[in-house]
């Protein structure tokens, strides 16, 4: 990597992918680069001279977000920068991100550099406790996430390509029945004997899929990041009928502050 500076900008759902960035970002700060993770779902400002590009999001539907397709359709000129990815999943991404990413990159003028896609806990349907798995799973992500970091240092980083699946998960996730499907897999219901009407889950919500009047009241857009579910304080934000448990690898706090870094 040829910037001495990167603005990584970053969405997640419940830590997962800001854990991979810093630890993608630590390695590049001990490398000499000053690194800026910033808040994806803020939007996008104008890159300085001399600074490389870093995008990390959440695999859903095989790809990523609507929303996040929809800020990245304005990502600055890139002018030959160069620009990378970081990706986290709890199974397989099909290409649906990495693929067309790297089509819009090219089309915008950055040097896409490489992919990191790591595995990380599901934040889905978690029932029983926590029998330390989720933990070895972190620190191999942390192990591959730092060398990962070393290889853009180094310039040998590489950009998977894609899979035969890559144009096809990409047109699904832009399709509204998957989302659909999804928040009626996971019918999301308030326990109003629980609720702090706090209305950190509105905050929160990265399409405005909760509007909060006495109690919260969900929408019908929702992308299914459980980000509400996974940062109620009371946990009053359930499932219906299912005794899902709360998934969260930071706090609210670091979630919601500009400065993206521990």
């Amino acid at each position: 990597m040829k910037e001495s500076s990167v603005d990584l900008y970053c969405f997640t759902g419940t830590g997962n992918t800001l854990l991979a960035a810093r630890e993608v970002a630590d390695t590049l700060r001990k490398g000499g680069k000053i690194v800026r993770i910033l808040r994806l779902e803020k939007g996008l400002r104008p890159l300085e001279e001399n600074c490389a590009l870093g995008i990390a999001s959440t695999i859903a539907v095989f790809s990523t977000y609507p929303f996040v397709w929809k800020i990245l359709q304005d990502l600055p000129e890139g002018k030959g920068r160069s620009a990378f990815l970081i990706s986290t999943m709890a199974g397989a991404s099909a290409g649906g991100f990495r693929a067309p990413l790297k089509r819009l990159l090219e089309k915008k003028g950055y040097v896409p550099l490489g992919t990191g896609e790591f595995l990380m806990p599901s934040n889905y349907a978690r029932t029983g406790p926590d029998d330390g798995k989720d933990k070895e799973i972190i620190e191999a992500m942390k192990l591959r996430a730092a060398c990962f970091g070393q290889e853009l240092l180094d310039g040998r980083a590489k950009w998977k390509e894609g899979t035969p699946l890559s144009s096809f998960a990409f047109w699904l996730a832009g399709k509204k029945f998957p989302w659909k499907f999804m928040a009626r897999r996971l019918p999301l219901a308030v326990d109003r004997d629980k609720c702090i009407q706090c209305g950190k889950c509105a905050r929160l919500c990265p399409v405005k899929n909760i509007r909060m009047g006495t109690w919260p009241v969900f929408l019908d857009h929702c992308v299914a990041c459980q980000r509400c579910m996974g940062f109620c304080p009371p946990g009053a934000i359930f499932v219906e009928g299912k005794n899902y448990r709360q998934y969260r690898t930071v706090e609210y706090g670091e979630l919601v502050s500009e400065d993206q870094r521990k």
